[in-house]
């Protein structure tokens, strides 16, 4: 929270004292409709039942009421008008404090936005996790922009981030994989072979398959299945890492289903599950009494033959990270994972730990199309377009802008043919021109060093000056909102409206007059706008270029 919004919270707070509400209804919100002001907060609406008022008496009053305690307290300087308008309570900013935003930005420069916390929260965020069974998919590559751009936003706001990926290198899909090379390989030597029921027909596998018949000829035929379930989860692991690596993703922990059944955490857990009267034998299966923590039905966590089902290792899983210490532990799923919520919940709570600092968002799926086409996705049969492919094909700016354009509830139809187009129609072409712009024009500058040190900034008086001064004030805010929520699509969003507001001010205006003190002015304003947009684009790992 910005030192301004802070003394408005304390502010507004005070004005609502006899009234019983919770702290997160005070905090400001930015309005969409610039009409609404500066900030905005529909605290009103809360209260108008217990006031028995509606709520735009309820904003009347308390707009009067916040304006006398800024009055009081000096810091009416920083207020031009408090206004209530169709039951939200709206904040003015006065030119000063617009100005001093403007300052800030430009000596603060790359740490404008950022926020420092004492202590500093600790988060993980687990995400993509996919099986090493074939390339990622688009819809993995959705989860990496989120996830990365997720890590990133928190980070500015001073969290302490741990990012991981966790690899089920087990079980029936690992040897499915197994089987689908042993098969091919065995083709490409001549030899008869059944390929195996739900085996993967991509390309893939028969391009791995044909390496090995290549290298080794006929030496590998007598090799077990475990050999080539090796092989198989190596070279698709290999390119996992290379293609997030390609998109400008490291993740600080790898961590392994197969190191947690053989360093005997999945044991221990379970061990602590029975300790707590949490596990019963029933139709010689070992269930899980999941129902007893919120769930909605018990789990079988060990088959009749003594198979572990997924569940087991979940819970080890999520437990050894608990047990790591983090304050918060968020994980990116997809939406096919959506019944797993309420039952790794559940073990949490079976285990005694607080299962409320678990956050699971879902990560919807995406629809490749071409001009309205859509473009075929199945990993296991026929061709599909690849995470690797969509990055070759649009680059990694345009996939990270594109990715994060919807919520991650929401479903994402992603456009290839716009995500190329170099024209005002695609997003992220248009934030980047308007940072590329903003350097033609700093570069052209030639005003006297004194005059640009001490500029007027009380000449930014026109609307489209009073627009964009308004978008610099918002980024911090846009930052802390999109952290809290953990949802990074807002700042795509802002982004977008920030250049919309530089471009329009540029059309209308020239920064560089016969007017020296106005033209210092209106630098400043670029100036600030572009590093902005570059710190905007930072936090979402897209380039800032200079030149388009």
């Amino acid at each position: 929270m910005t030192a301004l919004e802070d003394a408005l919270h304390r502010l507004l707070r005070d004005a609502v004292a006899g009234d019983a509400v919770a702290d997160g209804f005070l905090r400001w919100e930015i309005p969409k409709d610039p009409s609404f002001g500066d900030l905005s907060n529909s605290v009103p609406f809360k209260l108008a039942a217990a006031r028995r008022q509606p709520p735009q008496g309820v904003a009347e009053e308390l707009s009067a009421a916040l304006f006398a305690r800024c009055q009081a307290s000096g810091s009416a300087e920083w207020i031009e008008r408090v206004g209530a308008k169709a039951g939200f309570l709206n904040i003015f900013l006065s030119q000063r404090v617009l100005a001093q935003v403007l300052r800030q930005i430009l000596r603060q420069r790359r740490r404008y936005g950022t926020h420092r916390p004492r202590p500093r929260p600790s988060v993980n965020i687990e995400f993509v996790s996919a099986n090493p069974t074939g390339p990622l998919s688009v819809a993995h590559g959705r989860q990496a922009a989120i996830g990365d751009v997720l890590a990133r936003l928190l980070r500015s706001q001073g969290c302490r981030v741990t990012t991981e990926f966790y690899l089920n290198d087990e079980g029936r899909q690992i040897e499915l994989l197994g089987r689908s090379l042993q098969a091919r390989y065995l083709e490409q030597l001549g030899r008869s072979v059944t390929f195996p029921e739900d085996g993967y027909h991509g390309l893939y596998v028969a391009e791995s398959g044909g390496r090995l018949c290549k290298h080794y000829g006929d030496r590998l035929v007598d090799k077990p299945l475990a050999y080539f379930m090796a092989v198989g989860m190596r070279e698709q692991l290999g390119e996992i890492r290379q293609v997030l690596r390609q998109f400008g993703l490291e993740f600080d922990r790898w961590t392994s289903q197969r190191w947690l059944r053989t360093s005997g955490r999945i044991d221990r857990v379970l061990g602590l599950l029975r300790e707590q009267g949490a596990l019963y034998e029933a139709e010689d299966a070992l269930w899980f009494a999941s129902t007893k923590h919120g769930d909605d039905k018990d789990r079988v966590v060990r088959k009749r033959d003594g198979e572990l089902t997924y569940l087991a290792p979940d819970i080890a899983y999520h437990w050894w990270k608990f047990r790591r210490g983090y304050d918060r532990v968020v994980n990116l799923w997809g939406p096919d994972h959506h019944g797993y919520i309420g039952r790794v919940k559940a073990a949490l709570a079976a285990l005694g730990l607080p299962a409320d600092r678990l956050v699971v968002r879902i990560v919807q799926l995406v629809t490749l199309s071409r001009k309205g086409v859509a473009v075929p996705m199945s990993k296991r049969q026929g061709e599909f377009i690849t995470f690797r492919e969509v990055l070759d094909e649009v680059g990694v700016d345009a996939t990270r802008f594109f990715y994060l354009m919807r919520t991650m509830e929401s479903h994402l139809d992603f456009d290839l043919e716009l995500a190329k187009a170099q024209s005002q129609e695609n997003p992220v072409y248009y934030v980047q021109y308007a940072h590329a712009r903003i350097c033609s024009i700093l570069a052209k500058s030639r005003l006297p060093w004194l005059i640009r040190r001490r500029p007027d900034l009380g000449l930014l008086q026109e609307p489209e000056e009073r627009l964009l001064l308004r978008g610099l004030f918002q980024y911090p805010i846009v930052l802390r909102l999109c952290a809290a929520a953990l949802e990074p699509h807002g700042l795509t969003v802002y982004l977008r409206k920030l250049a919309e507001c530089f471009h329009v001010f540029y059309t209308k205006h020239r920064v560089i007059t016969d007017d020296r003190a106005r033209s210092a002015a209106r630098m400043s304003l670029v100036r600030a706008t572009r590093q902005v947009v570059a710190n905007g684009l930072e936090v979402l790992g897209v380039s800032a270029p200079a030149r388009m």
